[in-house]
């Protein structure tokens, strides 16, 4: 069951912002930060607990994702823009700085904003997705001459491609999508990553496939409903930017002073905890927590163990 949630529009950066909030407005302020392809729902299972220990939660649905505005342009998307909506919300809120925490995309924006905001940003966490600074060369390059299990990126480029794939069947793109690590099988598409451009396809071409073990049919109703809206482009677009966002984060050294905390998990063959190794050369106020049994979507899957960990963390955040 939803905690009790309140849903607001803020017209921040040239877009309308969808945003989910719980909890007392005179607490800390935390921003949950979500990746692809979600929405402010994924952190269901976290807002409840962090407004139960006091602190304002607010989760939006980033920029061409949900409620939010989802404009057509792939220049629209870079982590400058995206950032700045953030920046934007604060802004309107009233609020000098926030904690953010991020998964996957979300956390790639969250350490963009403590690099490049650093004033605006009290703690900054990530789940799953590292932080290191912009690496010489163009990391895109790179990418499309040795993809790897990054070939899905590669092949989320050609404008429309993709679209169409996903969004032939929300139900079953959602269904098939978002699945536990248990779940080793041929139906679970975060095993087959590299296998993208190959086959043309992010999602498996299986006719049958079982239920996803982490979303209930209600979990799915709600997001092939939300995607009906404006469909994958907006999502899509924010692996068009690669190249803009890697010139950006060269505007900095890449050294995060906040403090922060990173959060890893065993099974993430996206994002596995080995890429994490070396932050506290970036990030020398760093806390580490780790989730063993866990894959990519770590919210959903082992949400009391991230909880703790988020809870324990902020405690100490908030009383330093």
């Amino acid at each position: 069951m939803l905690p009790e949630v309140t849903h607001n529009y803020f017209n921040v950066n040239g877009i309308r912002l969808h945003v989910a909030s719980a909890g007392r407005p005179d607490g800390v302020p935390v921003v949950l930060c979500h990746g692809f392809p979600e929405l402010w729902y994924s952190w269901r299972h976290q807002i409840e607990p962090l407004a139960a220990a006091g602190y304002h939660v607010l989760v939006p649905d980033m920029r061409g994702y949900g409620e939010s505005s989802s404009p057509p342009e792939i220049e629209a998307y870079t982590h400058e823009i995206i950032c700045n909506d953030l920046i934007a919300l604060l802004d309107e809120l009233g609020y000098a700085q926030a904690i953010f925490i991020g998964h996957d995309w979300g956390g790639a924006i969250v350490w963009s904003l403590a690099a490049h905001f650093p004033d605006r940003v009290r703690a900054v966490a990530g789940i799953n997705t590292p932080h290191a600074p912009a690496p010489r060369s163009n990391p895109f390059e790179l990418l499309k001459r040795r993809p790897g299990r990054y070939a899905y990126q590669v092949y989320f480029q050609e404008p429309g491609v993709a679209e169409a794939e996903l969004e032939r069947d929300f139900e079953r793109t959602f269904q098939l999508a978002i699945r536990s690590s248990r779940d080793t099988g041929p139906s679970n598409p975060i095993y087959r990553t590299h296998l993208a451009l190959e086959a043309g396809a992010f999602l498996p071409d299986d006719a049958e496939y079982t239920p996803s073990d982490l979303l209930t049919e209600a979990d799915v109703a709600y997001y092939a409903e939300q995607y009906r809206r404006n469909g994958f482009r907006g999502p899509l677009n924010w692996y068009r930017n690669m190249e803009a966002n890697w010139q950006w984060a060269r505007k900095t050294d890449g050294q995060i002073s906040a403090p922060a905390l990173m959060v890893t998990v065993g099974r993430d063959p996206v994002l596995p905890a080995s890429m994490s190794k070396d932050m506290e050369k970036y990030v020398p106020d760093l806390k580490r927590g780790h989730i063993e049994e866990c894959g990519h979507w770590t919210m959903q899957e082992k949400p009391a163990e991230l909880n703790q960990i988020l809870i324990d963390w902020l405690a100490q955040v908030v009383s330093a």
